[in-house]
């Protein structure tokens, strides 16, 4: 009977565990696994935490809507009945801009404006920075093949305003990158495609929301943006567990990785001293620096391959408040505000988690969380709970007004915990999967590879199960 180790128990490992068990039974094959996790919780960066009746979250608060394995994933596992959306009724963002919020304006796709009257009277963009972004429309596509970053991208389309201020905070903070850094075909490639196709971001955009329209007969509402279980995302974690009949080996390191031929020995480091299992085939669901460590002494070609892919560590600090005490402070219409980082300011973002979702705080209180650290702040992060939590009020009190005692708080921290996806990562990613052929029943999955959310990790774990199902016959 083949036998799989999955080393990682993150959302990537967890699924891989969970359809390499589902699939295989749907198959009729007959297969084991065994998950492996360092850690004595699985779950990875997925981590709920509830203090006097707030759900705090410290990693991803939700699930992209438009991507469908996560909510497929939930609806798997029986938790349909628990998934709720965004409030997108309150769907308010804002940006700083000289340390005041100013409002998003609407009509606006991640970067592009779709509707002029928005735009025109936003103060977020100087007149200047319109004109420029306007110039979109006359600029002649790229010529030159290959990747690029973010940040030439923009400048290129729509100017540096539009980097600083609307590019740069919305879809370099997704990835906690560096605008400059960060990988256009890895990213966002259909922004590319767009320049290619209508000559123009505004034209494609405009197209886009034209073609929908008429799909809909212009009455069909858009799903949410994001989809969240009520209970927080750690019952997802819950409920993988309780699904899986594999042997579950949390709080054990793997220390050792030997070729067979076929298969592998697996040595683990647990409370009994090494252990060694025999196995047919390893999926590795690591951040890449430790795949990296865990393949060095078998390939070490291929372990400099992995070790290529940068990591930024992060933190999220979350407050809690009585509506009582914030009272006349703010009125938390909206899901939060971005930070651009020529606002030099100690945070990343906020958001404003119980207008955001239901069920995140008692009756009508408030719950609050900030992000810390990313690309050039990663030493922050390293600062005791309660600096951290000064900051964080000391920027709520400067930006919002927001004096208030917090009746709760709680720091998630996450060292080296964001893969940054830099110019020319998919090359990087093509050539650890060609390096890894040379080790038969060796596979990676997760977030270091080709997308960061749940939906990328579920889908990376998918197509993992269906190479080793292909492999033994299923």
């Amino acid at each position: 009977m083949p036998h799989v180790t999955i080393i990682g128990g993150g959302i990537a490992g967890l699924a891989t565990a969970y359809y390499l068990q589902k699939k295989s039974r749907e198959a009729g094959l007959s297969l084991k696994y065994t998950l492996v996790e360092s850690e004595p919780r699985f779950g990875g960066k997925i981590a709920t935490a509830t203090d006097k009746n707030f759900v705090i979250e410290g990693g991803p608060d939700s699930m992209v809507s438009i991507k469908p394995h996560g909510i497929q994933l939930c609806r798997d596992l029986g938790l349909a009945d628990q998934l709720i959306p965004t409030n997108d009724d309150r769907r308010n963002i804002y940006v700083l801009k000289n340390g005041r919020l100013t409002p998003f304006p609407g009509g606006y796709r991640l970067t592009v404006p779709t509707e002029f009257v928005p735009f025109a009277l936003s103060p977020l963009i100087s007149p200047l920075g319109k004109l420029r972004m306007g110039l979109d429309l006359f600029i002649p596509p790229r010529r030159e093949s290959g990747d690029e970053s973010l940040g030439d991208f923009i400048r290129r389309r729509l100017g540096q305003e539009a980097l600083d201020r609307i590019a740069g905070p919305i879809m370099a903070g997704i990835y906690v990158a560096d605008p400059d850094r960060l990988s256009m075909e890895s990213t966002f490639p259909q922004f590319l495609a767009m320049e290619q196709k209508y000559g123009s971001l505004i034209k494609a955009m405009r197209q886009a929301k034209q073609n929908g329209a008429s799909a809909g007969g212009g009455q069909t509402k858009p799903p949410a943006m994001f989809t969240t279980l009520r209970g927080g995302m750690a019952d997802l974690v819950d409920a993988l567990i309780d699904n899986l009949a594999g042997e579950l080996r949390p709080g054990q390191r793997v220390i050792g990785l030997r070729p067979l031929s076929p298969g592998f020995e697996v040595t683990l480091q647990t409370e009994a001293g090494p252990q060694t299992l025999t196995t047919d085939a390893v999926v590795i669901a690591t951040p890449a620096y430790v795949a990296a460590q865990l393949v060095e002494a078998i390939d070490p070609t291929l372990a400099g391959l992995l070790g290529k892919i940068r990591y930024v560590s992060t933190a999220t600090v979350s407050l809690g408040y009585r509506r009582a005490d914030v009272a006349g402070q703010h009125d938390f219409n909206g899901f939060g505000f971005m930070i651009p980082k020529s606002e030099q300011r100690q945070i990343l973002a906020c958001t404003w988690s119980s207008t955001k979702f239901d069920h995140r705080a008692p009756g009508d209180d408030a719950l609050v969380r900030l992000f810390i650290g990313g690309d050039g702040r990663e030493h922050l992060v390293e600062q005791p709970d309660d600096e951290l939590v000064a900051i964080a009020r000391g920027e709520l009190r400067e930006i919002m007004n927001l004096t208030a005692e917090p009746v709760v708080s709680k720091v998630f921290r996450w060292p080296k915990g964001n893969a940054q996806y830099d110019v020319g990562h998919l090359d990087r990613v093509s050539q650890i999967e060609s390096q890894a052929q040379n080790l038969p029943g060796l596979y990676f999955t997760g977030s270091a590879f080709r997308g960061i959310g749940i939906p990328d990790c579920v889908k990376s774990a998918l197509a993992t199960v269906d190479q080793i199902l292909a492999q033994y016959g299923g």
